[in-house]
């Protein structure tokens, strides 16, 4: 009897501990890929911050004086209320990206260099100008308020495209009470151009990439079916680019995804590669949609970071 006892106590513990164990399993379900995901294991992403290259091409340097002198004794500058805006406008049919910075030599002043203050990065669309005042420039750069009277240096414009610069500057007496008098002198000046020096560094393309080189083979059912693409990498800068990874994701919805690994492409070479998916479910679905990601791990630094990533879209026959 007591054996009998001590079996069903044994039974009964394992029968509680099973049903905890499937109780927790519930709460917390293993992750599971979405349907149609193809779970291929990916290169671990290298640690330490990555490069950021510039891909402005202009650069327009204007000097700048904004603000009020009140010191008599002050030999740096006449004593006097000075102003200054910037006019940006671009001439051409499509939109032009560019930054604003300001640098300034006083303050700090004594011969110290000034730090460049970044103003942020617009784009101003085709045929459209733009007038920056002194004020809303003093605004971004100090919100809290000027650290001095009166600010000077350069309003520093670097940009995609060629632009039309122009400073407008003003200068007006003031009195004994530091009011303005009236205008003294006004003047309007063409900010140059300068090109920027473009860096020696690899600029990783995607060409000959169509829905003509978009297909799909099914054989006896749709889980054989292979989605098939071939598209070009072009190494148009002027160094050659290292190891890369590609990521090809077939149909975004399925999110299917093949990673290609390239070794490296010499500067001015190009490469075919043609990427096929594991047998699986038609990309079709009407239609199917494949983007390209080169680089996908940012390992390469670019002279220009922003056309690396392509998608075509290929309607089902």
């Amino acid at each position: 009897m007591k054996k009998l006892l001590v079996t069903m106590v044994i039974s009964l513990s394992c029968l509680f501990t099973i049903r905890s164990a499937h109780a927790q399993q519930e709460q917390n379900p293993p992750p599971s890929n979405p349907p149609g995901n193809l779970s291929i294991p990916e290169t671990r992403k290298s640690e330490g911050a990555q490069q950021h290259i510039s891909s402005h091409v202009f650069e327009y340097a204007a000097p700048f004086l904004c603000g009020m002198q009140t010191d008599q004794g002050n030999t740096r500058l006449a004593r006097g209320c000075y102003l200054t805006s910037i006019t940006i406008r671009n001439p051409h049919d499509t939109g032009v990206k560019y930054s604003k910075n300001l640098v300034l030599t006083y303050p700090p002043g004594e011969q110290s260099a000034g730090k460049e203050i970044p103003l942020g990065e617009n784009v101003l669309k085709g045929g459209e100008t733009l007038d920056i005042t002194g004020e809303e420039i003093q605004q971004g750069a100090f919100p809290n308020g000027s650290p001095a009277s009166y600010l000077k240096g350069l309003f520093v414009i670097r940009s995609t495209e060629s632009l039309d610069v122009s400073a407008l500057y003003e200068t007006a007496t003031i009195n004994a009470e530091n009011k303005i008098e009236a205008l003294q002198d006004m003047e309007v000046k063409t900010i140059h151009e300068r090109k920027i020096r473009q860096q020696n560094l690899p600029d990783l393309i995607i060409r000959d990439y169509d829905v003509s080189q978009l297909d799909v083979n099914c054989y006896d059912w749709s889980e054989t079916c292979v989605t098939k693409v071939t598209f070009t990498i072009e190494n148009t800068g002027t160094k050659d680019a290292g190891s890369f990874l590609v990521r090809v994701v077939f149909d975004p919805i399925q999110s299917v995804v093949v990673n290609l690994g390239v070794v490296g492409l010499d500067a001015g070479m190009s490469q075919v590669f043609t990427v096929k998916t594991p047998p699986g479910g038609n990309c079709f679905d009407p239609d199917c949609t494949v983007c390209v990601l080169i680089d996908s791990e940012n390992r390469i630094a670019e002279l220009d970071e922003d056309n690396n990533y392509r998608c075509i879209n290929k309607l089902e026959k």
